[in-house]
């Protein structure tokens, strides 16, 4: 074993957080209140939560932009059309998948923190 190993197993491994002014104010004003030290509450807010799981891997994201990407164009493509009078009665229906698809698009975008300007 490597002596930077034997040390860390003898010592705990340890991390570095860096922090802007007022985060570390906020964290160390929360450590003098509670009388826990940093660590402890940094510990504390972590591991007491459930674990983060991935829904959306970014590489399925980017299948799934790319085929939403389609559908719209689609979309469009039969709005114009409908718009241009080629086809008649379809305009509520197609009002109603326009919604939906516009709902799912803004559950991708935004619901998963993933919008890209």
């Amino acid at each position: 074993m490597e002596k930077l190993e034997q040390l860390e197993l003898q010592t705990g491994r340890s991390t570095c957080v860096r922090m802007s002014p007022q985060e570390y104010t906020r964290i160390r004003n929360e450590s003098a209140n509670s009388g826990k030290s940093i660590p402890e509450l940094l510990r504390e807010a972590y591991f007491n939560s459930p674990p983060r799981k991935v829904l959306v891997t970014e590489k399925d994201l980017a299948i799934l932009r790319n085929d939403m990407g389609k559908i719209g164009n689609n979309l469009n493509q039969i709005v114009r059309k409908l718009n241009a009078g080629f086809v008649h009665g379809w305009s509520n229906t197609l009002d109603l998948v326009f919604e939906q698809f516009k709902t799912l698009t803004d559950q991708i975008h935004y619901g998963y923190g993933v919008h890209q300007s």
